[in-house]
């Protein structure tokens, strides 16, 4: 333990943590500094009908209600705490946010990630919304369905990509775990740009009876 504290103090004091915004030094378990956590683009929505995401999914898929926790723009700080997580192992900053959101969930049956496929999870070691989706189902007592869906489908990079094409190649990307039992679950995703990888995870659901989805991500653009 103490060999562990000594290399901890080593560390932090060489190779300090900074803020992902404006790279001033933080605390350790920060993600942020105490001026860069007030700029963060909060939708201060709903877990409702009455927001962007939902009429966003609507027109695509059939989705009972749809929250996003913050706005998503072009090196907006939304989008460098959502690359930390993604490409810099940063993954348990899901954490935290998921913390933020105080939105009773008690009334669901559970809450599933979407997932990584298989090839993608080895490469990368860790699926970023993991934690996000695990501290939210845990804040409500409710189960965390970490392979309630599975992604058969690998593609490569959709950045490039305009929609019709991306919900095009996304087309039967995703299976529904047999053993899961119907009931209304929430769907999690980090970002939501066109919507395309969401919708193709929905259709899944909507193409059997007595399955009811709803949605909330880190952030929509």
């Amino acid at each position: 333990m103490e060999i562990k504290i000594i290399v901890n103090s080593f560390v932090d004091l060489f190779f300090p943590m900074r803020c992902i915004d404006c790279q001033e030094v933080i605390q350790p378990s920060q993600f942020l500094c105490t001026n860069c956590s007030t700029k963060l683009p909060f939708t201060h929505w709903k877990l409702n009908q009455d927001n962007d995401l939902y009429h966003k999914l609507i027109n695509l898929s059939k989705v009972e209600t749809a929250y996003s926790l913050l706005h998503f723009k072009h090196k907006n700080n939304t989008q460098k705490i959502l690359h930390e997580m993604k490409y810099r192992n940063r993954p348990d900053i899901g954490i935290d946010l998921a913390n933020l959101i105080n939105i009773d969930l008690s009334d669901y049956d559970g809450i599933i990630p979407i997932p990584l496929h298989e090839k993608r999870l080895k490469k990368r070691g860790y699926n970023q919304i993991g934690y996000f989706a695990e501290t939210l189902a845990k804040n409500n007592n409710i189960p965390y369905f970490f392979d309630g869906l599975v992604r058969t489908k690998y593609n490569s990079s959709q950045v490039r990509e305009n929609k019709k094409n991306r919900i095009k190649n996304l087309k039967n990307a995703f299976e529904i775990n047999p053993k899961l039992l119907p009931g209304h679950y929430i769907i999690i995703d980090d970002v939501i740009t066109t919507g395309a990888t969401l919708v193709s995870a929905i259709k899944k659901f909507n193409s059997l009876d007595n399955f009811k989805i709803s949605v909330i991500s880190i952030a929509c653009a």
